[in-house]
């Protein structure tokens, strides 16, 4: 028995996924296959990757058995798929490696992955917010930049500009709630600048962030104190943010301060908040919800849904301990053809 640990028991060839094992240690024993998580901070040992390795090799040699017999009952082989039963060598001699060429593999770039998350997220919470407003709304281009290096940034400072921009929307409107998305650049100096757009009712103008701006309490500190600043009207918000989503490419974004968000967005309806939601989830639960339901990742891999308590295993276990290669261990019937985030209505 492991001291601090917490215990959680997986059906058969349930396989933890990698987002799991992200962020918490783990540990396999020899006699159980139940994953043991570490609850305090630890860095993963090359004898703990190798444990991930051992477990996704069985884990993937039981679906393609699975597979394969399958496959001979329809008087063939599944697509994509080959049955190790019909291998040279038997299953528990055949190397992994082995098992892996005729496996179901994908390869994942982590910055090619972070980069597609921001783009969906942008261009669908952006299209959601431009059309919450009324006629008379104004949509402005902010841009922030650090007059120093990386060196004077923080993870707070587009938060607190954030607070700002509500306080001064309250002092207008009454209300704290503002519509806007923002994603972090890279300029050619290697300095991290954070673009914003927001989309103002009552035809308002904001202040120039690197300005004071004033309410009943009197004269109120800059938005955004750490440089200069920017705006400019838009009369094609959506466009814009995606000009500067599609800049950032996979070999800067490691340019990046260690710990900064690059992207976030605020103001959205029930509605729109359920899309993005529903855009940022995996294939095998887009097809199998709708927009309204709140599905989250459920403890030691894939998705649970908050109401029902439903589980979707992940699909793919990760086939070392680098976390860049998988292998398919399930496949999800799909009840739902997701052709977008509207095809809400199950079969």
């Amino acid at each position: 028995m492991l001291l601090g640990t917490s215990h959680t028991k997986y059906p058969a060839q349930a396989m933890p996924a990698a987002d799991a094992f992200r962020d918490r240690p783990f540990k396999y024993r020899d006699d159980d296959e139940k994953p043991h998580f570490v609850d305090h901070s630890k860095r993963v040992t090359p004898g703990h990757r190798a444990a991930v390795a051992r477990h996704a090799r069985k884990s993937a040699i039981a679906f393609m058995e699975e597979q394969g017999a399958r496959a001979a009952q329809l008087g063939g082989v599944a697509a994509g798929l080959v049955s190790v039963s019909t291998s040279c060598k038997e299953p528990e001699n055949a190397s992994f490696s082995e098992l892996l060429a005729e496996a179901e593999t994908v390869e994942i770039d982590k910055n090619i992955a972070r980069i597609t998350r921001l783009r969906k997220s942008l261009g669908v919470a952006a299209k959601c917010l431009h059309n919450l407003g009324d006629r008379n709304q104004r949509v402005w281009m902010l841009t922030l930049t650090y007059a120093g290096s990386n060196r004077q940034w923080h993870a707070r400072h587009i938060s607190q500009f954030l607070d700002g921009l509500r306080k001064w929307h309250y002092s207008r409107t009454g209300s704290k709630k503002v519509r806007y998305v923002w994603a972090a650049e890279l300029q050619e100096r290697g300095v991290i600048h954070y673009h914003v757009i927001c989309w103002l009712d009552h035809a308002l103008t904001p202040p120039k962030p690197d300005r004071p701006w004033r309410n009943r309490d009197g004269w109120q500190p800059p938005m955004w104190r750490h440089g200069m600043s920017n705006r400019l009207e838009s009369t094609a918000p959506v466009a814009y943010i995606m000009k500067y989503a599609s800049k950032i490419e996979s070999k800067n974004i490691g340019g990046f301060p260690r710990g900064a968000r690059i992207h976030g967005c605020g103001g959205l309806d029930v509605v729109g908040r359920g899309i993005r939601r529903w855009v940022m989830w995996p294939a095998y639960v887009q097809g199998n919800a709708d927009c309204s339901e709140r599905w989250r990742p459920a403890k030691g891999g894939g998705y649970e849904n908050a109401a029902t308590g439903e589980v979707l295993h992940a699909e793919f276990a990760p086939a070392g301990g680098s976390f860049t290669r998988f292998v398919r261990v399930r496949r999800h019937p799909r009840l739902i053809e997701a052709g977008g985030p509207f095809m809400w209505l199950r079969s």
